[in-house]
């Protein structure tokens, strides 16, 4: 799992803490004094009788201060990027302690899963940077950044005589529109000269590029994990050909996994926005300090392969709690998504940008983050 620098989050968070440290004392000395504590708390009792219905008033209130039970219908991708952080919150129980029960909802790609948000099916959900430019035309709002996507491939294979980028022309690829995919596709044929019209491109979900390529009724295709593993796996590692990788351009782009709300849902419950986050950057802690049991998890989950998950996990820039808060309060991730929008507007996936502020809302996660940073 490859980790990030933290910069200039050191400075941030020894404000935070330095200011919030009122409960920092060793635990083990409390503990050891438990018993005078106690007597002493007894004959304060004794000598005011208020004392004790008065902690049991405040016990009461704490109790009832527990947050409301809520229902999510929260979708997932089958592969590593589009789940492990869902999977990884359920399975230790951060959404239980914010009062969450999920039910996950299986999606293969972007725009037919923000449809089924729009249509009121689905309230919360995991997107790649592919369909991003759905958010730009402000039918859905990101507000949870977790990672940096490095496994998105244009591959080909050795008996179809490609060996550039520049052998491209004139040859069939399949894509899937709307996905990280097509813009590994439009980058790479850019990067030789080339154009859409200078090839024969054909629209396919996941599963039929996979089964097209394998059957070499396409000269090249844009997967992403695990398939790109299935492909490599049917195909024999030596006899698959990678052109381009989405981590070629990142000096031009980052191309982040996040998660998205509609904004009618996001003002309707902004608790519920906050509590979400918080289990979300619990689950980012936990996975840092559990990267085998985080890939266990998910291969059992979407029932894949232990080792392409495992190659899946090692190809993306993961985000713990601290980095997460940082890129989204310093600017960072604004800066990641008015590039992407910049360049949708290039592809004519939208017209034209607007204010990053309008559909990127980082509020909720900072909120969540700062709670469990008191």
């Amino acid at each position: 799992m490859k980790k990030l620098p933290i910069g200039l989050l050191t400075v941030m968070l020894c404000g935070l803490l330095a200011g919030c440290s009122g409960n920092g004392g060793p635990q083990q000395n409390a503990e050891m004094k438990a018993p005078e504590a106690m007597t002493e708390a007894k004959q304060q009792a004794e000598a005011n009788p208020t004392t004790e219905a008065a902690a049991a008033e405040a016990a009461k209130g704490q109790e009832t201060a527990k947050p409301e039970t809520v229902k999510l219908r929260v979708a997932y991708h089958p592969n590593f990027g589009g789940n492990n952080l869902y999977i990884t919150a359920e399975k230790n129980g951060f959404f239980e302690e914010e009062g969450l029960i999920v039910e996950p909802v299986k999606f293969t790609a972007g725009p037919q899963e923000i449809a089924a948000m729009v249509a009121g099916d689905v309230d919360i959900g995991y997107i790649g940077h592919g369909a991003t430019f759905l958010a730009v035309q402000r039918q859905v709002n990101v507000f949870l950044t977790e990672f940096l996507g490095n496994g998105d491939e244009l591959l080909t294979y050795k008996e179809s005589g490609i060996t550039s980028l520049e052998d491209l022309k004139g040859k069939t690829i399949a894509t899937a529109p709307g996905t990280s995919g097509e813009t590994v596709l439009k980058l790479a044929l850019e990067k030789a000269g080339l154009s859409r019209d200078d090839v024969r491109i054909v629209n396919m979900d996941a599963a039929g590029m996979v089964a097209a390529i394998v059957a070499k009724k396409v000269d090249a295709c844009t997967l992403w994990p695990p398939q790109t593993s299935e492909v490599r796996k049917t195909m024999g590692e030596e006899n698959v050909v990678r052109l381009t990788t989405i981590g070629d351009f990142r000096d031009q782009f980052a191309f982040p996994g996040h998660w998205v709300v509609t904004p009618k849902y996001m003002d309707a419950h902004p608790d519920v926005m906050v509590r979400f986050s918080r289990a979300m950057l619990k689950a980012m802690d936990y996975r840092k300090e559990h990267p085998e049991e985080t890939a266990e998890n998910v291969a059992e989950f979407i029932d894949a392969p232990l080792d392409g998950v495992v190659a899946e996990m090692n190809n993306i820039d993961l985000f713990d709690a601290d980095y997460c808060y940082q890129v989204m309060t310093d600017k960072t991730a604004a800066k990641w998504y008015d590039a992407l929008q910049n360049l949708y507007v290039q592809d004519g996936k939208v017209e034209k940008t607007v204010p990053v502020e309008e559909w990127f809302c980082p509020q909720f996660a900072k909120e969540a983050y700062e709670s469990l940073h008191k």
